[in-house]
């Protein structure tokens, strides 16, 4: 015969084992919002050329997209050389220095490191695609 003690003492058992899962899952997601909070937090902390590279980046997603009558793309100029540091933190990724469109010129945006918006996001970097008689810019942007 099972008797009240033995049945609460399961229970007593069973609710603590759950108890510890939940803690220790809590534990784990609080950690990795914090290493994330920290990256975040490094990457605002970075210096003022950086916070103007991306000013210049962000500007030119939404600016009006440049349109180039003809059979061909124009040349992309070649890329400058740049010295690629420590990342900041491990939830940071390199986005390499490249020409973009500004204004119908090429203007040159210096690599620098990024945490991305989200998890599943890859940086794509500006590009000619076809377009009707000719092409349109696309810039680098999070996709």
């Amino acid at each position: 015969m099972i008797s009240n003690r033995s049945i609460l003492s399961n229970a007593g058992l069973a609710l603590a084992a759950v108890l510890g899962l939940v803690s220790s899952s809590c534990l784990h997601t609080q950690s990795a919002h914090h290493e994330r909070s920290l990256a975040v937090k490094a990457e605002a902390d970075s210096d003022f050329e950086h916070a103007q590279t991306e000013s210049l980046r962000s500007h030119s997603q939404f600016a009006e997209p440049e349109y180039v009558e003809g059979d061909v793309a124009p040349a992309v100029p070649a890329a400058l050389p740049e010295v690629r540091g420590k990342a900041p933190s491990s939830s940071h990724v390199w986005i390499a220095g490249a020409h973009t469109r500004h204004d119908g010129q090429w203007e040159w945006v210096a690599g620098h490191y990024a945490v991305p918006p989200s998890p599943d996001k890859v940086w794509v970097p500006g590009h000619w695609v076809a377009h009707l008689h000719g092409f349109a810019w696309i810039p680098g942007a999070w996709r």
